[in-house]
């Protein structure tokens, strides 16, 4: 199950506001670069060695850049490294793409009539 849901991206003093896809079926999460350079600047990190990743519908991106962001869902702060990508496959993409590996880490819930709802039940290693 997708969702897509409004919240906001927080970076060094900096906030704002973006549509999100919750996407279990993408593992990393993923933010366009022109919203993050629009709203932060470029002051993304580079990544050592880029990764090339295939979409679904077969489609490769490369990555190379990324950034400490907090992503805030309701009031709740998520720290999170992002991807930053040149942009997302289709029409009406979001501006951020939130990964199976960040919603199983912060007890994120997808449901048909909730929508997005948050357990707060963090995981620790």
């Amino acid at each position: 199950m997708r969702v897509f849901k409004d919240v906001k991206v927080k970076f060094m003093d900096k906030e704002a506001s973006c549509k999100a896809l919750f996407d279990p079926d993408v593992n990393a999460t993923l933010l366009q670069r022109s919203f993050f350079e629009g709203s932060f600047g470029a002051k993304w990190l580079a990544l050592p060695r880029p990764l090339r990743l295939k979409w679904l519908n077969g489609e490769a991106i490369t990555i190379d850049k990324y950034a400490h962001v907090d992503i805030i869902v309701d009031d709740f702060e998520m720290p999170e490294t992002v991807f930053i990508i040149d942009g997302l496959v289709g029409d009406g993409c979001p501006e951020l793409v939130i990964g199976l590996s960040t919603t199983c880490k912060y007890g994120v819930v997808l449901g048909p009539e909730e929508g997005v709802r948050l357990t707060r039940a963090v995981l620790m290693l």
